[in-house]
């Protein structure tokens, strides 16, 4: 008996690796034959080889999807059988996955490129990423810099997006490559590896519950885009777990403070956690010292992000690309809206649809604010409706990595809703590639990809509650 339960444990984990590595062969083989990823331009294509016509390019999605989906599923039946499992194992297993999918080279992404792009333009050549971007460095010198021709056409002359906290672990990065784009990739990589091993502890530490690390760190969906395609979104999640860490386990108000700050200059929507961390530490206070502890934190907030952001302004167009994602229209229901509406309208609609967010977000505060009594897990349950919000309704561009935001906050919801982010975890990813192939890599993806999210979820949800595959 013990033995068939020790084997419905571990075939699941075999079979889930035995996948891994499919997904890494590619990789593997044009590394060793090119010795380099520098002349890698195959963008959304699994076998990696520019599919020559419709019949290859469906092959190409309907692989990936079909591999991806397994991953899933064995993900999941992993999930189901974690009790059999120690907390030893899963962090080597967690490990162990982590390595396989950093050996993947990025090809549903490039944003990467752009990271090695303004760190080694700041490092390098001394310019400013917020002001010169990297063709403008490119145009002036003449020269041709491999640290910066596998940025994203889309992004060539665009100055940088994310907050001066990324730019400078950027610039540092970068700097460690000296001008080598393979050790650069390597650098990042290890780097998001890192930080995605110290999330696993910090869940652990935060919830005290083995499920939580191992929905986590063995999650297809986080390993794909954070250590694959090494996307920044995982450094949110850091600051956000230690700031959660440090509100509920240590008590201290002013560094949970400082790390949603740290968190807010990798990207800017990690101030939506902060009322919800200061409100729930001075829960048992009167509302006068609740104000004024508001008020403390507000301050030490702000002196975080403008000492940091000091390092690179000039003027106020250093915070420009706070803006420039929500100028573009691709993957959300704004997509629809431009396509039926035109762009007025939907500007216009955007702007009313901010308004409305902004009145509703400021109502729940102020409400929490009077509260007498409340729970951590409510709290969560309040916020992550605010962050579903954001990122469904109110961003422009969405992007599948996005989802990632969800995950600090997830481990308080209700089973139900922990299951419908995982299958969102799980439909961005076919979305992304699916939608790709439908049109191109140029081409607006927004109704296909909405399609295809929406239709992936539900088939996830199904599959979860017929199987009993569920988290308890």
């Amino acid at each position: 008996m013990e033995n068939t339960k020790r084997k419905k444990a571990i075939l699941p984990i075999i079979l889930f690796f035995i996948t891994i590595l499919l997904f890494i062969i590619p990789s593997i083989r044009y590394i060793v034959q090119n010795g380099t990823i520098y002349g890698f331009h195959h963008v959304w294509t699994f076998l990696f080889r520019s599919p020559i016509n419709a019949n290859e390019k469906m092959l190409n999605a309907i692989l990936f999807s079909m591999l991806f989906t397994l991953l899933f599923l064995t993900y999941l039946i992993v999930i189901k059988n974690h009790k059999r499992l120690k907390l030893k194992t899963m962090i080597i297993l967690v490990i162990i996955a982590s390595i396989m999918f950093g050996i993947i080279i990025p090809y549903t992404s490039t944003d990467v490129y752009s990271y090695i792009a303004n760190g080694w333009s700041a490092a390098h050549y001394g310019e400013n990423p917020y002001y010169t971007s990297t063709g403008e460095i490119v145009d002036k010198t003449g020269q041709n810099e491999p640290m910066f021709n596998k940025v994203a056409n889309c992004w060539r002359y665009e100055t940088v997006v994310y907050g001066p906290l990324w730019t400078s672990i950027c610039t540092g990065l970068s700097a460690l490559s000296q001008g080598n784009i393979d050790i650069a990739l390597v650098l990042f990589k290890l780097a998001n590896l890192i930080v995605h091993l110290i999330n696993c502890i910090l869940i652990y530490k935060i919830t005290r519950k083995k499920l939580f690390v191992i929905l986590y760190g063995l999650n297809p969906f986080i390993l794909f885009e954070a250590i694959s395609n090494v996307h920044n979104d995982i450094f949110i999640v850091l600051f956000i777990l230690f700031a959660i860490y440090f509100t509920v386990r240590k008590k201290n108000l002013f560094l949970a403070v400082a790390f949603v700050a740290f968190a807010t200059a990798i990207k800017y929507l990690a101030i939506l956690i902060l009322p919800f961390l200061v409100l729930y530490y001075v829960r048992k206070k009167e509302v006068k010292v609740r104000i004024g502890y508001c008020v403390l934190c507000a301050v030490e907030y702000i002196a975080i992000i403008g000492a940091l952001y000091l390092v690179y302004m000039r003027d106020l167009n250093v915070f420009a690309g706070l803006f420039m994602q929500q100028a573009k229209y691709n993957r959300s229901i704004f997509y629809v809206l431009y396509e039926y509406l035109g762009e007025n309208i939907t500007s216009i609609l955007q702007s009313v649809t901010l308004g409305i967010f902004a009145i509703f977000y400021i109502y729940v505060c102020i409400k929490l604010l009077l509260q007498k009594q409340m729970k951590f897990a409510m709290l969560m349950r309040k916020y992550n409706i605010i962050l579903l919000i954001f990122t469904f309704i109110l961003i422009t561009n969405f992007n599948p990595w996005y989802i990632m935001w969800l995950f600090p906050s997830m481990f308080w919801l209700k089973a139900k809703s922990q299951d419908t982010i995982l299958a969102l975890s799980y439909s961005s990813q076919i979305a992304n590639f699916m939608s790709f192939k439908l049109l191109s890599e140029e081409a607006i993806l927004g109704i296909p990809y909405l399609k295809i999210l929406v239709i992936g979820t539900i088939i996830i949800k199904l599959i979860s509650r017929k199987t009993k595959i569920t988290i308890k």
